[in-house]
């Protein structure tokens, strides 16, 4: 429901084992991701990248949808429409933490990384509400 909601296709599981999965997806042009963020130029926005991470989480290991803090989130290269993406998401149990990297599909173009402490850890946090 959330991916069709943005007009995306549903994902394709890559690889997937208990604590991480390798995803597949493609953001069409008449994604609602790109809509607004730069009247100029569509790029798909960091916050849009972000909530992508925590849906998939979420799907793939019942986290909760939220962060209580960001570590080493680096933004690489900008995300155009109809780009198909691989997503690695590996989660730590032991540190409540979510390690996301967005790719093109052979990787050697790195689109965003990062590492999130999900909500729990300091009894705080943000949620991702799923306001796109």
């Amino acid at each position: 429901m959330y991916l069709t909601k943005h007009g995306i296709a549903p994902e394709t599981v890559i690889e997937k084992n208990d604590d991480s999965v390798l995803l597949e997806f493609s953001v069409p042009e008449t994604c609602d991701f790109f809509e607004g963020h730069f009247p100029e130029i569509k790029l798909l926005p960091a916050v849009a990248q972000i909530d992508l991470m925590a849906h998939f989480s979420k799907k793939y290991f019942g986290v909760p949808i939220g962060f209580s803090a960001t570590k080493r989130t680096k933004f690489g290269a900008p995300i155009f429409p109809n780009a198909t993406i691989r997503m690695s998401i590996k989660f730590n149990s032991e540190k409540n933490s979510v390690t996301y990297k967005l790719s093109n599909t052979s990787g050697e173009k790195i689109y965003s990384t990062g590492t999130f402490a999900l909500i729990g850890n300091d009894g705080g946090g943000y949620e991702c509400s799923g306001a796109f």
